[in-house]
């Protein structure tokens, strides 16, 4: 059966369903980029695109894909995968909420553990060979809605701690979400710290892009419009319609794809293909939009057209179908484009009323002008010509000279000369000429030139060409309008100033001597006449005043403001062809010198040298990727890719890239450090680590070590390492500075402390590359000099490291040995972090590394006081010292094997209880699990069907196995477990034994689940042996024992205990 086209897919509803779906560049483009970065390890992806794209339909796709019911896209993520796919609905609800109900989990304790362990164990259950799990979640942004108005922390943390889940790239499982908008902007309404960890959580998903561009659109229809018309095509017609389009430069287009598809659009001319894909962009939903316009049957859409005509489906059957399908939203007051429809409805009304004949053919034409005005682009060709002869080979409009003729007459249409287009005129009274002459009768000379300068005149900044081929450093310089010289520091992206002065006072030496004295890269231009510039503003002020006085005539404002427009370009030309040659009037100071300036190429140079000499120390780091204030998206991916390397492959030649491959992040590191000299890896670990200086690397490595140098007085915070490149006489681009100091501190890390917010950090990894990078300011740097007294103590502390003694203890030796003390500490379990199982002196040492926030005051005054040492007789009496360094490694050690410990009494509880003998882990293991294999688990409660997979599971580590049984009866693993939790594991562990074992006799009696009820009653006490029986009782006899229940309630006294060993006694009787 033929698929059938949807206008909005649903992708469980659909899941079986046979749809109409035509696989786009873009929608391929995405499938194989998810395909090859699965292979990269990469888990998360969240599919960003606006209503209608078919984000949905794609979802779809790729389920039919994998499970190879059709092949839309190439995708090769396994090879013969088993695949199971969980797929979820976005609602205004709790995300979590929404996978207990889907994954069907009755426990509402520790749902997060849970829902990660039905997620798992559905992956489990696919296999060993090619499991492939995918979870889809579309309208994922309805999750994040209802997050961000509700406990966003709590929310967001799940939505965190599933993408970290899924990240596990050991995992063949999947995560895709699909949104409308960027995932930033649901947390617009929240504080500043929640949405930096929205961004945070963000970080863990890939983004994919998925809008359609419009070329797709065409595509797309196209391939439909081809499938279904059969209408004979009009090759010749259609061909110069492509060309009209091409000499109008109505839009952005790939002449060479239009011509290969404008035979498939037919009957769509392609200007009118491009106005209504472009229609469907501005107010439908994309793909959707397009797709209800080919499919539907009313009067004005393609498919009535082509019945009914054997003519093109033009402009003005497109303003048709927009009016028909869009009337609503066209006329009201969120149409961004309200007036110009409004200008279109006024217009035709007017022919109406204006013309007896043609009046067809005029409307065709207003139409046309009208929806070209709102969709062509700015300087585009929409004159005579133009619409001449689209009207004749689109519109079938003969005399269409004659009727364009007609509208002008009448002051319907207008040509703006300026603009070369025609516009629709809605007409005025004003009779703009006259009361421009008028205004200026009316207005004073123009005195202050350069406030209204600022107010019209706008330049772009000019890039200093050879400066930026010398360094690769691009340096921008900015006009600055002033009456008085500047001496402004340029900031951020900008590099230097061109201050453009007037004033009619002679201030010549003024500028002069401000040039002199004046550090910064200002280049000063002094207008010497003015005059041309004057008469424009006055011009500009006159049509200003006209406006002022016909506020109300809206036509006539609308024309006065494109006149504004056209004189501020006019007057931006004028002061610019001042500036050189022989009409220049402007006198160029810089330095105190008076500078001759013949051409825009001579400017252009000097501004160079300006920069040869302001910032003599730029180092030439070619590299336009990264060498700008701010890096692309793409280079954010790379950063983070090549500070990965960096952290993790530092000791590996070229940090571990490819040989044969250049990546990104790879050319950053060739042109960031090996073209510079600078080895991490070399054969000769004796040789020093800086720059040559071929490319002025050494004065940068220079000033970098300055700074940490200047750290050994005391801390300075990394955003001052920033400054010093920010400025003169270097004023690196941000982008640079971002690579630069994280790297330059890495290979620096050995010889300075680093502290994150007052705490030290003794790995610099990744993440601190990638933070140090975002956030300096939260970053201070220490460097260290060891000398006197505390180098015996030092030494002592490597000795029990076992690492080489040190005469001359440096910056490089004691971060080496501080580090094992504090990694030590980051690796410990929560357990061991804060059990107080231990001795008072590990306690102490325990505190005092954990709160380390200065490392030299932790190692010669915090660790001896907390283990009772004076730190005067230590530095004094040698045995002293001596017994301070056993007591320190008795302590790191308790503390080290208290979670093992732990680990240790958990299964002597279970081995003396349980068995008559020590077992191995393997055998009480087999042994638990025989216990429990003929248990009825349908019959179980949630919490002993969850202890019973966890004994059944085939985790062959000890420590994981028996941290999953205390995982489901504390509901939190052995490594989180504080003190108070053992004694209520080996409680719990008693009583689930307990019960499971009565429910295991009950099993083995073989009862009749449907007919039977069965009890399994044990009675002790001292003196007498234990009675145990399992009772069964048909279920027909329910109502006799509920009839009994109810007379022995009746005897029963108001004293629990009487009548509890009463009923006891009984009992024991009856068995």
């Amino acid at each position: 059966m033929a698929g059938k086209f949807t206008t909005s897919t649903n992708i469980i509803r659909d899941t079986d369903r046979e749809l109409k779906y035509i696989p786009t560049p873009n929608a391929i483009r995405i499938s194989n980029q998810i395909s090859n970065d699965f292979k990269q390890g990469i888990r998360s992806f969240n599919i960003i695109g606006s209503y209608g794209t078919g984000k949905s339909s794609f979802l779809w796709a790729i389920e039919q894909t994998l499970k190879a019911n059709k092949s839309y896209f190439g995708l090769n993520i396994l090879s013969n995968p088993k695949i199971e796919f969980i797929k979820i609905i976005g609602e205004y609800q709790s995300l979590k909420a929404s996978f207990i109900d889907y994954l069907g989990i009755v426990d509402d304790k520790n749902t997060s553990e849970n829902i990660f362990s039905e997620i798992y164990n559905r992956y489990y259950d696919l296999g060993a060979k090619n499991p492939l799990l995918f979870i889809i979640i579309d309208e994922f942004g309805k999750f994040l809605e209802y997050a961000a108005q509700n406990e966003p922390e709590k929310e967001l943390y799940f939505i965190q701690q599933l993408a970290e889940f899924v990240n596990n790239s050991d995992n063949n499982i999947v995560l895709l979400t699909t949104v409308h908008q960027n995932f930033d902007a649901y947390a617009i309404h929240l504080e500043s710290s929640q949405r930096q960890e929205w961004t945070k959580v963000k970080g863990r998903f890939k983004e994919i892009t998925f809008n359609e561009p419009v070329e797709q659109l065409l595509l797309l229809a196209s391939e439909y419009i081809e499938e279904k018309q059969s209408t004979q095509k009009k090759e010749k017609t259609i061909n110069e319609l492509v060309g009209l389009l091409t000499t109008s430069k109505a839009f952005n287009i790939n002449e060479d794809y239009i011509k290969s598809i404008a035979n498939k659009l037919y009957p769509l001319d392609s200007i009118s293909a491009y106005v209504l894909t472009l229609s469907l962009q501005r107010y439908g939903q994309n793909e959707r939009s397009l797709f209800s316009f080919l499919e539907s049957t009313d009067h004005t859409g393609l498919y009535q057209h082509s019945i009914l005509n054997d003519s093109f489906y033009s402009i003005s059957e497109v303003y048709d179908f927009l009016i028909h399908n869009y009337y609503s939203f066209l006329n009201s007051r969120y149409n961004p484009d309200f007036s110009a429809w409004k200008s279109i409805r006024t217009s035709l009304e007017k022919v109406e009323s204006l013309f007896d004949k043609n009046l067809s053919d005029y409307e065709k034409l207003i139409k046309t002008i009208g929806l070209l005005s709102i969709y062509a682009q700015s300087g585009s060709y929409i004159n005579r010509d133009f619409l001449i002869k689209y009207s004749q080979k689109s519109l079938s409009i003969e005399n269409a000279e004659k009727l364009i003729e007609d509208l002008e007459v009448k002051k319907v249409i207008l040509y703006r000369n300026y603009n070369n287009r025609y516009i629709l005129f809605e007409g005025t009274d004003l009779d703009i000429p006259t009361a421009l002459y008028e205004a200026g009768n009316k207005i004073d000379d123009i005195t202050d030139v350069v406030t209204l300068l600022n107010k019209n005149y706008s330049l772009s900044p000019v890039l200093a060409k050879r400066a930026m081929f010398e360094t690769g450093t691009p340096r921008l310089f900015e006009y600055i309008i002033s009456s008085q010289p500047i001496s402004t520091k340029p900031l951020g992206d900008v590099d230097g100033f061109i201050n453009l002065v007037f004033n009619e006072k002679d201030i010549f030496n003024v500028i002069q001597e401000v040039s002199l004295t004046n550090q910064e890269a200002i280049l000063y231009c002094y207008y010497l006449k003015s005059k041309e510039i004057k008469d424009l503003l006055f011009e500009i002020e006159k049509t200003r005043k006209v406006i002022e006085e016909n506020p109300d005539d809206k036509v006539a404002v609308t024309e006065l403001k494109n006149i504004i427009l056209h004189q501020r370009n006019l007057l931006n030309h004028k002061i610019l062809n001042s500036l050189f040659g022989d009409n220049s009037s402007v006198l160029w100071v810089f330095n105190g010198e008076l500078k001759e300036l013949r051409s825009p190429k001579e400017f252009n140079t000097f501004l160079s040298e300006i920069c040869q000499t302001i910032y003599n120390r730029t180092p030439y780091f070619n590299n336009e990727l990264v060498n700008k204030h701010k890096i692309s998206t793409s280079i954010h991916t790379a950063k983070k890719n090549y500070f990965k390397a960096l952290a993790n492959e530092w000791d590996i030649p070229q940090l571990g890239f490819v040989i044969d491959k250049f990546p990104p992040e790879k050319t950053i590191y060739l042109s960031l450090l090996e073209n510079n000299g600078i080895k991490l890896c070399d054969d000769n670990s004796s040789n020093l680590i800086e720059p040559h200086n071929e490319n002025g690397f050494y004065n940068l490595w220079l000033a970098s070590v300055e700074f940490l140098n200047s750290a050994k007085i005391s801390k300075r915070k990394v955003s001052e390492f920033v400054e010093i490149l920010n400025n003169r006489p270097f004023k690196l681009k941000q982008g640079f500075i971002d690579f630069w100091i994280p790297t330059f501190l890495f290979i620096k890390r050995d010889e300075y402390a680093l502290f994150n917010e007052n705490i030290y950090t003794p790995v610099i990894n990744e993440d601190i590359l990638e933070r140090l990078a975002k956030i300096p300011e939260d970053f201070e740097v220490k460097s260290f000099a060891l000398e006197g007294v505390k180098l015996d103590i030092f030494n002592s502390y490597r000795k029990f490291l076992n690492i080489d003694l040190n005469k001359n203890g440096n910056a490089q030796t004691f971060i080496e040995t501080i580090k094992p003390f504090l990694v030590f500490y980051r690796g410990l379990p929560e357990y061991s972090k804060q059990t107080r199982r231990l001795s008072k002196e590990s306690i102490a040492i325990r505190e005092a590394i954990a709160n380390s926030k200065d490392p030299e005051q932790s190692f010669f005054e915090d660790f001896p006081t907390a283990l009772g040492c004076s730190v005067s007789k230590i530095q004094k009496d040698r045995a002293e010292l001596q017994l301070f360094i056993v007591q320190l490694q008795d302590s790191i050690k308790e503390v080290r094997n208290s979670f093992d410990e732990l680990v240790n009494r958990f299964e002597i509880f279970l081995q003396d209880k349980y068995f008559d003998k020590p077992l191995t882990f393997e055998e009480y293991k087999s042994k638990f699990q025989i216990r429990y294999k003929n248990l009825h688990r349908h019959l179980l409660l949630n919490s002993q069907k969850s202890f019973v997979q966890r004994i059944d599971s085939q985790i062959e580590d000890k420590k994981a196995w028996l941290s999953s049984l205390a995982q489901s009866l504390i509901g939190r693993s052995l490594e989180k477990f504080k003190d108070e939790d053992e004694l209520m594991l080996y409680d719990k562990f008693a009583e689930m034994i307990l019960s499971l074992d009565s429910l295991n006799r009950i099993s083995k009696s073989k009862f009749d689940e449907d007919k039977e009820i069965a009890l399994d009653i044990q009675i002790n006490s001292f003196g007498e042996e234990m009675t145990n029986k399992v009772v069964r009782l048909p279920k027909s006899k329910s109502k006799q024992v509920e009839k009994l229940e109810d007379d022995i309630k009746r005897l029963l006294s108001k004293d629990k205990s009487i009548d509890l060993a009463a009923i006891t006694a009984v009992l024991k009787n009856l068995l």
